[in-house]
């Protein structure tokens, strides 16, 4: 009998590989993490089924922006952000989830402020900014574990 790992082994670990261990991140450290990178998915609901979306985002003090196409009806619900950067062949890296509420950006002056810093990276249209209030921020990193 195969495995999945059998079926699919880029999936596996590489030979010789040490096994990572996780470890949680502080809220800072997550803060610090998003801040590295620029692309990130949002999950949130369309027709009353999870729709997950990648984004390029800007963290913006304790908020995070995004563009969003106008399909996306992000107006005041719950939302998930996620953003990520693992390594396929060691499996290491981290992991940032932030759950909280988007609401889109009306004020003109802030619109124009977070359009000049934030940069659209998928082709089309892009006509609104949707800010997250972050209320549960969670991060694991993937690292080695501590030589004995």
């Amino acid at each position: 009998m195969t495995s999945r790992a059998d079926e699919y082994p880029r999936f596996t670990r590489p030979p010789n590989s040490t096994q990572q261990i996780s470890r949680d991140l502080s809220t800072a450290e997550a803060f610090d993490l998003l801040s590295r990178v620029g692309i990130g998915r949002i999950v949130y609901t369309r027709y009353a089924l999870p729709t997950i979306r990648p984004v390029n985002h800007l963290l913006d003090g304790e908020t995070i922006v995004i563009h969003a196409h106008r399909g996306a009806t992000l107006t005041r619900q719950v939302v998930a952000y996620e953003a990520d950067t693992i390594d396929q062949r060691t499996h290491r890296g981290w992991c940032v989830i932030v759950t909280g509420t988007a609401e889109p950006i009306t004020d003109p002056q802030e619109i124009a402020r977070c359009r000049s810093l934030l940069r659209p990276w998928l082709p089309g249209p892009r006509d609104h900014l949707v800010r997250i209030h972050p209320d549960i921020i969670t991060g694991i990193e993937f690292v080695d574990p501590d030589p004995v």
